[in-house]
């Protein structure tokens, strides 16, 4: 459009220039003598600008066209819609289930999470938070945390034992917490018990005590047994017998 205003501003200042170079009264009698090719002229130029227009218009329609074209993206369904259309059997496999596996982790923190379920023994260096379920042994050298949605059915020896979560069995450590919605049915050993009022504990409560060494149970079951010479054993088989 700024190009064809621009060629319409120049022509007017060519017949401008023509007019002002031949003079008025010649201009006009030249306008007279070819007004038929001055008619055709002009219309040329005018329905060739007009045609120009309605072509560069129909171009920047079919560009806008080609432009508002989106092809959709050949993705799969989003995760929850995934989810959605899996069956209720499948969904359910996804719960992770190891049974008679004994973990040792030598990093600070294990971690199991909700959907793993894990049967057999846990021996651990750093804490443990469980958020999950656990049936069997755990052993930490420093605290166990059941989760909220923990659940523990079985031993749990550590330094530390915080339940939020639900705890059954056999609890051993220095130090014992019962946290708010915490729930511990069973036997513990402890030198240290603190239970919230919002928490809950059910069993037996025994003090705490060290677990006697390899040695000393070594020397303790020497002494016990009885340790008599063959011939002294003998008489009393003979006494027994007569």
């Amino acid at each position: 459009m700024n190009y064809n205003l621009l060629w319409f501003v120049w022509l007017i200042w060519l017949l401008v220039l023509i007019t002002f170079s031949l003079g008025w009264e010649t201009s006009l009698e030249l306008i007279r003598q070819f007004k038929g090719l001055l008619f055709g002229l002009v219309s040329t130029i005018v329905a060739g600008a007009t045609f120009r227009n309605l072509l560069f218009n129909k171009e920047i329609t079919m560009f806008k066209r080609k432009d508002n074209i989106i092809i959709p993206p050949q993705s799969s369904l989003p995760p929850s819609s995934a989810a959605d259309a899996m069956p209720e059997s499948e969904i359910m496999e996804h719960e992770e289930t190891v049974s008679a596996v004994t973990v040792h982790n030598k990093s600070d923190t294990t971690t199991i999470p909700e959907t793993c379920l894990i049967v057999g023994e846990i021996n651990a260096i750093g804490d443990i938070h469980i958020n999950g379920t656990v049936n069997g042994v755990i052993n930490s050298e420093k605290t166990v945390f059941v989760q909220k949605n923990g659940r523990v059915d079985g031993e749990v020896y550590a330094n530390r034992i915080e339940i939020s979560g639900e705890l059954k069995g056999v609890c051993r450590s220095h130090e014992l917490a019962v946290n708010a919605n915490g729930h511990l049915d069973g036997t513990i050993e402890c030198e240290s018990l603190s239970v919230n009022q919002n928490g809950r504990f059910y069993g037996h409560s025994k003090p705490y005590q060290q677990e006697p060494k390899e040695e000393e149970k070594a020397s303790v079951q020497k002494i016990t047994e009885p340790m008599f010479p063959l011939s002294q054993d003998f008489h009393l088989r003979e006494q027994t017998v007569g």
